[in-house]
């Protein structure tokens, strides 16, 4: 991944794990100071100023009614987005602690809940500069407040100890449900780059791989040509012998084949649209070439008779031939290509009766380079078909055949093909 690239991404935080949690926090405080200035106002008759606190807490109000607006959008989010959110609740919560008796008010140390929020998401300066501003106000504070008109200092006193005891499970339960959810959401971005990383990797390996299959396609070209009119040539001649005339004639066929896919990638490089056919006549033909390919192995066909008219996604017919391949090699008998529609999918199976994949193997299909085939392939059948199924859309999974063997099933939006 280019370094600009990655960091991006490391910058860019998902606006639904941060400003979600965020404002769920927010909204709590917000509740938390309005039943508390009911409850000391009205109902421990202790005088506050009730309009400028509810002046903060509507303006908190309408900030939460439009983060949840811009949380609709699902437009990332970005560090300094975050650290603005963070700097106005710190701000408010220090305004409604100054109407309240700022540093004597046992919720102050609530103003460190912004700092942890900060400290799991935010990079260090961001970190360090909100910690600054955090320690800036709670020194103002100390200094600068309107005092809580309570007459009695007994009674202020024993307050001020429950107040800290519940600041103290306030504190706790908001940082530690924060810290918890920015914890999974933070693994879950960890997996999601991980997961692209990997098909960026398998990704960059198909197309050096297309690349050479390109230019070894074009040296190939005349080596065919002159191998097609040999055996052509060798089959007139040989027309009487029934085993050396034979095997000059698979020998064309053979050629012709190689000649047809040639033809088949040079018109792909042009961009030059396969033409639409029955779904059951191209799968047909799918086979037939195939089994001229592979005369050694039989193909047994359960096509669906459908004629709805199909135009094949550029790369599916190559991704069944591998499928097809490997099964084949793997299976000493026949091997059975079937299909079937479901509303709007197209299920294609290849089944065979070879020794079948482990688990591990089942869980890394196409997903990593391996092969079943000891000294037989080269492990790039199933990693090919895999990513051409899942740029189309479609997928590929590998189940066990009852009686033994192994079932591959592609499986791809019929919306896609018609």
């Amino acid at each position: 991944m280019p370094p600009s690239t990655d960091s991006t991404l490391r910058s860019t935080l998902p606006a639904r794990a941060l400003l979600g949690r965020l404002l769920a926090v927010r909204m709590s405080l917000i509740a938390g100071w309005a039943v508390g200035i009911v409850w000391l106002h009205w109902g421990l008759d202790i005088r506050m100023p009730l309009l400028p606190m509810a002046a903060v807490l509507a303006l908190m109000g309408l900030f939460s009614l439009s983060t949840a607006w811009r949380l609709r959008l699902d437009v990332p989010a970005t560090q300094m987005e975050f650290l603005a959110h963070l700097l106005a609740d710190l701000t408010a919560f220090a305004v409604l602690a100054f109407f309240s008796g700022g540093a004597t008010n046992p919720f102050v140390s609530l103003m460190l809940v912004p700092v942890v929020i900060a400290a799991i998401s935010l990079r260090p300066r961001w970190v360090w500069l909100l910690a600054a501003v955090a320690g800036g106000y709670y020194a103002l504070l100390l200094f600068v407040y309107q005092p809580l008109a309570m007459a009695d200092p007994i009674a202020a006193y024993g307050m001020h100890l429950g107040g800290m005891w519940f600041n103290f499970l306030i504190s706790a339960g908001l940082i530690a449900f924060f810290v918890t959810r920015m914890h999974a959401a933070l693994r879950l971005r960890d997996q999601e780059l991980s997961a692209l990383r990997e098909k960026q990797l398998r990704d960059e390996r198909i197309v050096a791989l297309g690349t050479q299959a390109a230019l070894a396609a074009h040296e190939l070209a005349t080596p065919l040509a002159t191998i097609q009119t040999t055996a052509h040539e060798l089959a007139a001649e040989f027309a009487n012998d029934p085993d050396i005339g034979a095997d000059c004639r698979l020998l064309e066929k053979q050629a012709q084949a190689c000649k047809r896919i040639l033809t088949q990638l040079a018109a792909r490089a042009q961009d030059t649209p396969p033409a639409a056919q029955p779904l059951d006549t191209w799968l047909a033909a799918l086979a037939e070439r195939w089994q001229m390919l592979r005369p050694d192995t039989r193909i047994a066909t359960k096509l669906p008779p459908d004629h709805r008219h199909f135009t094949p996604p550029d790369g599916l017919e190559q991704a069944i031939l591998n499928v097809l391949n490997n099964a084949a090699d793997a299976s000493p008998d026949v091997v059975e290509l079937s299909a079937a529609t479901e509303g709007d999918v197209l299920f294609i199976d290849v089944a065979d009766r070879g020794p079948g994949f482990t688990p591990e193997q089942k869980a890394q299909a196409g997903r990593v380079l391996f092969s079943g085939k000891p000294g037989r392939g080269w492990g790039m059948g199933l990693a090919l078909t895999h990513a051409t199924l899942e740029r189309l859309g479609g997928s590929l999974t590998l189940a066990e055949r009852d009686g033994g063997g192994t079932r591959v099933r592609i499986t791809l939006p019929w919306k896609q093909t018609t």
